[in-house]
């Protein structure tokens, strides 16, 4: 059976077919759907980091968040002698954290004249774009969820970069690739953080700005990908992420996503203007359950002197 979370993100097209009309499309808002949902498959990251976990009601998340290393109780286990009684263990419970469910959409019309020709183009780029800004929109809200955990845990989710910028290593020659001054540099922080915080987890997705990609394959040719691979690491490379940063996540162990309303696509005809609207729109939360899973780096665009 077809994992719809993964083909179709934001919600499961309720038909498909070959025979495409612009007229066929506006009596039938789910192939529309579809069509916006394609777009969105293309792009959409966001379940790499929260994945789906289903739905929501009443308009809010009730969820509990891990702001602390709590590996151990704060009563631990003791040394018990023959026939005493046990003692018990105790642990701080974190209190429940609540996030609102935020709807985001849009609208447009497709004329009467449009529709009589088969005009596909309107229906089509206009439709993109809508698609495309929902989709930005969603990672904007990903992010900024990423950002408001890590400042609330602080400088252990944190990692400055300046002083072995991949900015720098870009402008190193054979004769003084130093090993502190090359990514790698970054990665091996990276891992040595996993390590020390003792949750199991492991870094394996860098989210990227389009500028440290390139320096990547500026260092490492073609080969980029496997230096990372080697090292644990893929990539999502988005304008979402400021130039110089980056977050490394434990892939789908971050938080949640819940969806009260996927992405939903209606049609309505308009006699004062002879057209036809096309309306989109999607309701979700995100919410990090498990900040020690990500990790802030900052300064990757740093330069020698700066």
């Amino acid at each position: 059976m077809a994992n719809y979370s993964q083909e179709y993100p934001l919600g499961a097209p309720s038909v498909s077919g070959n025979n495409i009309t612009v007229d066929l499309m506006l009596r039938e808002p789910t192939r529309i759907n579809a069509y916006l949902s394609d777009i969105a498959l293309r792009r959409y990251f966001a379940e790499r980091i929260f994945p789906n976990q289903g739905g929501v009601s009443g308009g809010a998340l009730v969820y509990y968040q891990l702001t602390k290393n709590d590996l151990f109780p704060t009563r631990r286990a003791q040394k018990i002698a023959p026939g005493a009684e046990f003692p018990e263990v105790t642990f701080d419970r974190p209190e429940p954290l609540t996030r609102q469910v935020e709807k985001r959409g849009g609208k447009f019309r497709i004329t009467d004249e449009a529709r009589d020709r088969n005009d596909l183009t309107m229906l089509q780029v206009e439709g993109a774009k809508l698609a495309n800004d929902i989709v930005d929109q969603l990672h904007e809200q990903a992010l900024a969820e990423l950002e408001a955990a890590i400042q609330t845990v602080g400088s252990e989710v944190q990692l400055d970069a300046s002083e072995f910028s991949w900015a720098d290593a870009a402008e190193l020659t054979v004769l003084n690739q130093a090993p502190s001054l090359l990514p790698a540099k970054v990665l091996v922080e990276l891992n040595k953080k996993a390590e020390t915080f003792e949750l199991g987890g492991q870094y394996n997705l860098l989210v990227l700005n389009p500028n440290e990609q390139a320096n990547l394959q500026l260092i490492y040719g073609p080969g980029y990908r496997d230096f990372l691979a080697s090292y644990g690491f893929q990539t999502v490379v988005t304008n979402r992420v400021e130039a110089g940063t980056a977050y490394a996540v434990q892939e789908g162990m971050v938080g949640q996503t819940r969806y009260e309303q996927p992405l939903r696509t209606v049609t309505w005809r308009d006699e004062s203007t002879e057209s036809t609207w096309v309306q989109a729109s999607v309701r979700n939360v995100y919410a990090v359950t498990h900040p020690y899973n990500v990790v802030k780096v900052t300064n990757l665009n740093a330069e020698s002197g700066s």
